[in-house]
C-alpha cells in the first residue's frame, strides 16, 4: 500500500497551521486574478481555448505544488473567461459578486458543512431557515413562511411546481409521492405566459404531467401576462373538463424584466383552487427596495416564490430559495430514511433535506447572510436603483440612433432593441463578431418571434456615461456588416 505524500498538509484543518496554509493557498489564488483580461473576454476562439486547456495534465503521477497549479489557472483560464465587471459584459443575468460572499464562501468550502441534516450542519441548518424566515417576511408572508436554499431559479421553480402537484393531488386524498399520478393527472393543467422561464415546461415534463400540461398564455406588449386572456384561458380549461393547479405568475421576464400582475393572478387562482407560483428569480430582489417593492403587489398572497441571489443580489453562483407560505406544505415530500432523516429527532431539529430536492448541498445561505448583513439595505437599494438606470439610459440612447428602436420600456435591468431594417442573420453576426474579438458580451435573443438584441445591467458601479459607448459599439457593428 502506498502511503500518502503530504498528507498533514493536504486538507484544511482549522488550527494555526491549517489556516496559515489556508492562507497561503488562498493568495496564490488572489495572485492569480492579475491575468484576469481589461475587456469582457479575450479574443481566443474555441479551438485555441481547447488547446490550451487540454495541455494541462489533469491528475500527474506526482503532485504539482499549489502554487504552480494556480498559476496556470491564471494564465489559461482565469485570462480567458468572462468578466462580468466589465461594463460590455452586457448578454445575461451574469452579476459581479460582492466581495464578503466571496470570502465567505472560502470558509462555506473550508468547513463543508453538509445541509442535508441537522447533525451535519446544527448551526448552518439555524442560519439557512433564518435567511428563509427573513426573506418570507419581506414578500409579506405569515409566521409559517419558511423555505430551503437551491441551486437555481430552474431547481426551485420545479420544486415549487412539486409541491403543486403534491398538494392538487392530496385535496382528492392521493399521496401522489407513494403511489404516483391518479387518472384525474390527465386533466391537471398549468398556467404560465408566454414569457415565462422554459423551467415551468421542464417541471411539467419531469413531474409526469408533460409539457403539453403547461398553458401558455399570452402577453401584452410590456411582456406581462394578460389578464384577460388568463381569464379566457380558465373558462376554456373548464369547458375542457381541466383542472388548474397552479398558476405560474412571473416577477422578472428573463429578456423583457417584465412583472406579471401579481395581484390579478392571485385572485384567480384562489378562485380556481389553483397553487400560486411566482417565478420571482430575476426581481425578487425588488423585495428589498422601498421604491421597487410595490411592483411586486401581490406577491404575499403566493402559495411559493422563487428567489434567486445570483442574479440582482449579486452573489457567487449557485444561491437560489424556495420561500412558502407554509411551511407544512413541505411535509408533502418529505420521505424518511433510516440514516439521515429518520423522524425521531430530538425537538427543534429540522433536517432540510425533507424539504430539498437535493441531498447533499453547500452552506449557500452563509454568503448571503454575510454580504446583505455587510451591505445593508439602503445601498442595496441605491444598486437596484444604479442597474435599473443603466436600463433606462441605454433604452433612451438606442431609441435616438436612426432606424433603432427599444421591443418594450426597461422594467428592470434588461433592455431589448433591433434596427427596423436588420435581418436576423445580421444581429447574429453582430453578437458573434463582437463576442469573437472579445469587445463586448451581447445578448440576443427572440420575442413574439422578433429577432433582436439585449443589454442586461448587472454591475451596480459602471457609469452611466458608459452607456453611450456601449450603444455606438453596437450600431457601428451593424454599419461595419452592411458596407
Amino acid at each position: 500500500m502506498t502511503e500518502p505524500e503530504h498528507a498533514d498538509s493536504a486538507f484544511f484543518t482549522p488550527d494555526q497551521h491549517g489556516r496559515a496554509a489556508l492562507l497561503e493557498a488562498v493568495a496564490a489564488v488572489v495572485t492569480s486574478l492579475e491575468h484576469v483580461p481589461d475587456r469582457p473576454r479575450s479574443s481566443l476562439l474555441p479551438a485555441e481555448l481547447q488547446a490550451l486547456v487540454t495541455a494541462i495534465e489533469i491528475c500527474p503521477e506526482n503532485g504539482v505544488d499549489f502554487a504552480e497549479v494556480a498559476a496556470i489557472f491564471g494564465s489559461v483560464v482565469w485570462a480567458n473567461g468572462v468578466v462580468p465587471t466589465d461594463p460590455a459584459c452586457v448578454a445575461h443575468l451574469h452579476p459581479p459578486t460582492l466581495l464578503a460572499s466571496i470570502a465567505t464562501d472560502v470558509a462555506v468550502s473550508a468547513t463543508n458543512q453538509s445541509m442535508d441534516s441537522w447533525d451535519q450542519a446544527p448551526v448552518a441548518t439555524e442560519v439557512e431557515l433564518h435567511l428563509c424566515a427573513f426573506l418570507a417576511n419581506r414578500l409579506g408572508f405569515g409566521p409559517a413562511g419558511t423555505g430551503v436554499m437551491t441551486s437555481g431559479g430552474t431547481a426551485s421553480n420545479v420544486l415549487g411546481i412539486t409541491l403543486a402537484r403534491a398538494a392538487a393531488a392530496a385535496a382528492i386524498g392521493v399521496d401522489v409521492g407513494a403511489t404516483g399520478l391518479p387518472p384525474e393527472a390527465a386533466t391537471w393543467r398549468i398556467l404560465s405566459s408566454d414569457q415565462a422561464h422554459f423551467s415551468v415546461q421542464r417541471a411539467a415534463a419531469q413531474l409526469g404531467l408533460g409539457r403539453s400540461a403547461v398553458e401558455i398564455v399570452p402577453t401584452d406588449a410590456a411582456g406581462a401576462m394578460d389578464l384577460s386572456a388568463l381569464d379566457r384561458a380558465l373558462r376554456d380549461l373548464d369547458e375542457r373538463g381541466c383542472r388548474p393547479i397552479a398558476i405560474v405568475g412571473t416577477a422578472g421576464t428573463t429578456d423583457l424584466g417584465a412583472i406579471d400582475p401579481l395581484d390579478g393572478i392571485a385572485e384567480r387562482a384562489k378562485a380556481s383552487g389553483a397553487w400560486f407560483h411566482v417565478d420571482a428569480a430575476v426581481a425578487g430582489s425588488f423585495i428589498m427596495s422601498p421604491v421597487h417593492a410595490e411592483r411586486l403587489r401581490g406577491i404575499a398572497s403566493a402559495d411559493s416564490v422563487t428567489i434567486d441571489f445570483h442574479k440582482l443580489w449579486w452573489q457567487p453562483f449557485n444561491a437560489s430559495a424556495l420561500v412558502v407560505a407554509d411551511g407544512a406544505r413541505f411535509d408533502l415530500l418529505r420521505v424518511r430514511s433510516s440514516y439521515l432523516d429518520r423522524g425521531d429527532e430530538l425537538e427543534g431539529m429540522v433536517n432540510l433535506v425533507g424539504r430539498s430536492l437535493d441531498t447533499s448541498r453547500r452552506f449557500d445561505a452563509a454568503k448571503v447572510v454575510a454580504s446583505l448583513r455587510t451591505l445593508g439595505r439602503r445601498q442595496f437599494a441605491a444598486y437596484l436603483d444604479a442597474v435599473l438606470a443603466l436600463a433606462n439610459a441605454a433604452a433612451d440612447q438606442v431609441a435616438a440612433q436612426p432606424g433603432w428602436r427599444v421591443l418594450a420600456p426597461p422594467n428592470a435591468a434588461m433592455v431589448v432593441f433591433t434596427e427596423e431594417d436588420a435581418t436576423a442573420d445580421e444581429l447574429r453576426m453582430v453578437q458573434q463578431r463582437l463576442l469573437a474579438r472579445g469587445e463586448m458580451v451581447l445578448g440576443r435573443t427572440e420575442i413574439k418571434g422578433q429577432p433582436a438584441l439585449k443589454f442586461t445591467f448587472m454591475n451596480p458601479t459602471v457609469e452611466v456615461d458608459a452607456v453611450p459607448a456601449l450603444v455606438e459599439t453596437v450600431v457601428a457593428e451593424l454599419r461595419a456588416i452592411r458596407r
